[in-house]
């Protein structure tokens, strides 16, 4: 009887590997958020205990090549594709709204610290990564092979949620309603073709309804716009946890964090999620120990070149 609207696609897995290396996992996860004080304390402190600071709140310095001596970075959006700087600039707004200031602005050719780019390199088993921060070249790149197949990715998702979510609203009333008018025909189940004519009327019932409108509305809308819509705040929180890598953040061990090595959000694969007023539009994957441990990196850096 279920009839899923379609959106057809080739499934495609995201990855996301580290540029920088990743910590091993402990049970004091908590300890990489800097606290209050350590975030007080003065330019001499930090340049003296640097090293110990590094390696408690787990920083890579020489990953911070894309800052200036302020501790600013200017990015340089080397693409034409207008979801992918929408992707830019949200990932450039979610730590800047965090951390109080305009630590990441938009540059140009001519004038920049770093430069956003998109790769054609293929993956391969040894390099599997989604986006990367390459601090020799001062280049924050996404991969297009795992960005294009992500629309994809997201419009099955999308699509197959929603279906989801109809049926399991409607299939016992369509059950119902589909059995109970056979039925007042003198159709039984013990017919030779009761099957094919029970889909049939459970289809005719399905498509009367306004919510299946609704539905078909909703599926030709994923595929028009809001899978790219999604892909758009996917690569926002790509890109942001690459900037975190700018600033000189190594992988954090807590699975929430945006500086997780995996870290990402199934609300992009959320159709109300991605098209709510409340929903990925007032979302921040930054955390308040990855905004704490970007302060003590940016603390850091600046006070060693002063």
């Amino acid at each position: 009887m279920k009839r899923r609207v379609q959106l057809t696609a080739i499934a495609a897995t995201l990855l996301v590997a580290p540029i920088v290396s990743t910590s091993t996992v402990t049970a004091q996860a908590a300890s990489v958020k800097p606290s209050s004080s350590v975030l007080k304390k003065s330019n001499s402190y930090y340049r003296k205990h640097a090293k110990q600071l590094g390696k408690k709140y787990k920083l890579a310095y020489n990953a911070q090549t894309g800052l200036k001596k302020n501790g600013k970075a200017v990015v340089y959006v080397n693409t034409k594709d207008p979801n992918l700087k929408k992707s830019v600039k949200l990932a450039m707004d979610y730590w800047n709204h965090k951390l109080g200031k305009k630590t990441f602005t938009q540059g140009t050719k001519k004038s920049h610290t770093l430069t956003f780019s998109v790769s054609n390199a293929k993956p391969s088993k040894n390099d599997n990564s989604d986006a990367w921060w390459t601090p020799s070249t001062k280049q924050v790149q996404v991969r297009k092979y795992y960005y294009d197949a992500a629309k994809q990715d997201i419009g099955v998702a999308m699509t197959n949620g929603l279906n989801d979510s109809f049926y399991h609203q409607f299939a016992g009333t369509i059950e119902a309603q589909a059995k109970a008018e056979l039925a007042a025909k003198g159709i039984t189940s013990s017919d030779k073709n009761y099957s094919a004519q029970f889909n049939e009327t459970a289809q005719k019932i399905e498509e009367s309804l306004p919510e299946y409108a609704t539905l078909k509305s909703r599926v030709a809308a994923v595929e028009k716009s809001v899978a790219a819509q999604g892909r758009m705040y996917e690569y926002a929180g790509t890109i942001a946890h690459e900037f975190g890598h700018v600033m000189g953040l190594n992988h954090s061990p807590n699975k929430s964090d945006l500086m997780y090595f995996e870290s990402g959000t199934n609300k992009v694969n959320s159709y109300s999620q991605v098209t709510s007023s409340k929903g990925l539009k007032v979302y921040n994957p930054v955390t308040s120990t990855d905004k704490a441990r970007a302060q003590l990196a940016l603390k850091i850096y600046i006070a060693q070149h002063k």
